[in-house]
This record gives C-alpha cells, structure tokens and sequence, in this order.
C-alpha cells in the first residue's frame, strides 16, 4: 500500500499570487519577498494564544477578600491593552479550539475591531496548517 502526500501539492499545482491584489507573482521573485497580511508581532501573538484555554476569553472575575487570603492576589489578566491585537488573540483562541468552525460572532468582533478579511483568513489558515492532523483511532 502506496501513501502519497498531497498537502503540498495544491500549493504547487496553483500559481502564486498576490494577497492583496490577486494578481499572479512573477516567477523571479524570491519567495520570501511576498507581502504577507500577517507581521512577525502578530504571527507570536497567535502562537502565544496557542497555550490560552477558552477560559480567558471570559472577563475575569475581581477575588474576595476571602479567596484572596486562601488563594493570595489575584493573577494578571490574560487580556491584551491593545484593542486590535485583543481582537486578534480572541480570534486566535477560537481557531486553535474550534479549527475551520469558528462562530460567526468571533469572525465579526475582529472585522469590528479592524482586521480585514485577508488578515482574518492568514490567521485561520496559519493555525490550520500548525494544528497537529486528526488521528481516527482504529475501531
């Protein structure tokens, strides 16, 4: 029995073309060259939201004076100052929980906040390609 790896195969089958005008690259131009919808702050912001649960995209509760003595301060807020770069963690949490099926409302909370469709999609398509692969376990 023969295994072919076809994930590779779309991506050179189909011509590269520009993430913002959709018109083709041309072939001298170096690989790395592309503009790409995503920087290199916000591609670690989505790593880093790899180890966030879906608990902290809660509100945090304020501790009583009680639970504080038993379980001390309270820890710091996962939540990001920055509106945007929030909106991306939230939407980030979200993928890598939920895959391809994310709600509706995450999608539009970071088109609200300022994020396009293209830079929505590089995050959704960036985590579905670090995500490890499905594995059935034989019946």
């Amino acid at each position: 029995m023969a295994f072919i790896d076809f994930t590779d195969a779309a991506l050179q089958a189909l011509p590269a073309t520009s993430a913002f005008s959709g018109r083709p690259i041309p072939a001298e131009t170096p690989f790395g060259a592309v503009s790409e919808p995503l920087s290199r702050f916000e591609r670690r912001i989505v790593e880093l939201a790899r180890e966030d649960g879906l608990a902290t995209l809660r509100p945090q509760r304020k501790r009583g004076w009680f639970a504080r003595l038993i379980f001390g301060p309270q820890p710091p807020s996962p939540m990001l100052a920055n509106e945007q770069l929030e909106a991306l963690r939230r939407l980030a949490v979200q993928a890598w929980h939920h895959g391809y099926t994310l709600p509706a409302s995450v999608m539009k909370e970071a088109r609200v906040a300022g994020h396009s469709e293209a830079k929505i999609g590089a995050v959704i398509d960036f985590i579905g390609r670090s995500r490890a692969p499905f594995r059935r376990l034989a019946a």
